[in-house]
């Protein structure tokens, strides 16, 4: 069974970091009933775009309506599901029971996802969605794998594989909205559970050094994945519609990775140095979470990203700070101070000498300018890669490999361009006979080969030809951009 990586897309500006990068879909939302309203999401008109250029590549494009919907919103509701099937979506993620319900009976052909909103974690509840019309579950996220294999033969199951945790039940929370009057049933949740907390019991303050009591550690199941993959579970899904185009370009990358070298050997075969990369990007430490029923949640000492281990602080003096590194520190990276929990970006770095570097290697003595008013030694981890940011920034364009069959006859040219899903073939008379010199196979495989800025790459050509035949070089150019355009605007579709 083919697996699907699903991937979050927040805005526009990350979409090419995660196509190019490997996703087999994305899930993003628009402007309005999503359950991430902060995220910058998108427009009407950038929905259409997302859709046109995802297609293209072979993407299916998921657009989330995952709040509780108001009765007063629900006409506005159904004239954006109006659009959402005029610009040809894949399928929607719905938490709303009467949504779903109404959008299987307006729409019988629209594939819908119950969202993890809708706190999916029971047989009982699984067959009364596939009842209202649902095709795939994206069940709780505090459901262990043993638990989720009871359901997987009822229905396609969707899983959560990396990202944030919620401590709550999914979809049930009422936290935010009872402490910040911001529901996370409506897309707004203020994230009440990586706040400070004091613990009482039997009426007395328990005294504690950590006070994060209810920050959870970010899923990290890349060490369990070839368990997952060998389930029935037909779709891996990584959380973070509010991460940067970086982030998601790697870690789409990170995860495309492992399950194309599982389909290859059987194995997931992690580098130790891509979990560096992973945990600079972003990390609140990682759990393999209660889908392997990990006793290890919760990070109680802070709720931030930690980057990772950087070197040590060994003195502190008003102007500045000086590190003992244990890896590499340059120019434009970011580190944060464990003993007061502060953070910077290295402006100016110096040497031991005080001269300015542009990077300090592992068991180099360097100083920094003490921005943060530090006043205690200790450890400090790297938050920001200068650059491994600048890497990833830089995203290949994918190609579309395509077979061209050519069949040139006197006064017929015919060409058939091939993607694996389309075939579009074209015909035009701009075949001669040769007066002088004959068009060889040669020269017309060289202009059929001339792809240059489409997102196409030809693989094979076979070409039959008749003898003696002159072929004006521009028209071969003419019908080779013409059968392109005419297979790029079907895969849009």
């Amino acid at each position: 069974m083919q697996k699907e990586l699903l991937v979050p897309v927040g805005n526009f500006a990350c979409l090419p970091y995660a196509v190019f990068n490997g996703c087999d879909a994305i899930y993003l939302a628009g402007k309005k009933y999503g359950a991430r309203a902060y995220a910058d999401n998108f427009t009407d008109e950038e929905l259409k775009k997302a859709v046109s250029f995802c297609h293209l590549y072979g993407v299916k494009v998921y657009v989330a309506i995952n709040v509780m919907l108001f009765e007063r919103e629900l006409n506005a509701v159904l004239e954006y599901l109006h659009f959402l099937v005029s610009i040809n979506v894949d399928a929607l993620i719905v938490s709303d029971l009467g949504l779903i319900a109404t959008i299987h009976e307006l729409y019988p052909n629209l594939e819908i996802h119950a969202s993890t909103q809708a706190h999916t974690f029971n047989v009982s509840q699984i067959k009364f969605l596939k009842e209202l019309g649902v095709k795939r579950v994206v069940v709780d996220r505090e459901l262990s794998l043993k638990e989720i294999k009871k359901l997987e033969n009822i229905i396609d199951i969707e899983v959560f594989i990396h990202g944030a945790l919620c401590v709550s039940y999914s979809g049930n929370c009422l936290m935010s909205y009872m402490l910040k009057q911001r529901s996370g049933n409506r897309g707004c949740c203020a994230q009440v559970c990586r706040l400070k907390y004091s613990l009482e019991h039997k009426r007395k303050i328990v005294p504690l050094k950590d006070k994060y009591l209810l920050s959870t550690k970010e899923l990290n199941t890349s060490a369990h994945l070839d368990e997952l993959l060998a389930s029935k579970i037909v779709s891996f899904k990584v959380e973070g519609r509010m991460k940067s185009p970086s982030y998601v370009g790697f870690i789409t990358k990170y995860y495309r990775t492992l399950i194309t070298n599982y389909e290859k050997t059987g194995k997931v075969q992690i580098k130790k140095e891509d979990i560096e990369k992973l945990k600079v990007i972003f990390n609140r430490e990682f759990t393999d979470g209660y889908l392997f029923e990990s006793k290890n949640i919760y990070n109680m000492k802070t709720p931030n990203h930690q980057g990772t281990f950087l070197g040590q602080v060994i003195s502190i003096s008003k102007d500045k700070i000086k590190i003992k590194l244990k890896k590499s520190l340059s120019q434009g990276d970011g580190i944060r101070f464990i003993s007061e929990d502060v953070g910077m970006m290295v402006n100016y770095l110096y040497d031991k000498n005080g001269k300015l570097i542009n990077m300090g290697r592992a068991n180099d003595i360097v100083y920094v300018l003490n921005k943060v008013n530090l006043t205690k030694t200790g450890e400090v981890r790297k938050t920001i890669d200068y650059q491994l940011e600048t890497e990833l920034s830089k995203v290949a364009k994918k190609k579309i490999l395509v077979n061209v069959d050519l069949n040139i006859s006197l006064g017929k040219f015919a060409i058939l361009v091939d993607d694996g899903n389309n075939k579009i073939k074209l015909v035009d008379d701009f075949v001669f006979m040769a007066t002088k010199k004959a068009t060889t196979k040669e020269e017309i495989i060289k202009q059929i080969k001339k792809t240059g800025n489409t997102p196409f790459e030809i693989d094979k050509i076979s070409i039959c030809i008749e003898p003696n035949l002159f072929i004006p070089l521009s028209k071969i150019n003419d019908i080779r951009r013409r059968v392109l355009e005419m297979l790029e605007r079907q895969r849009r579709k």
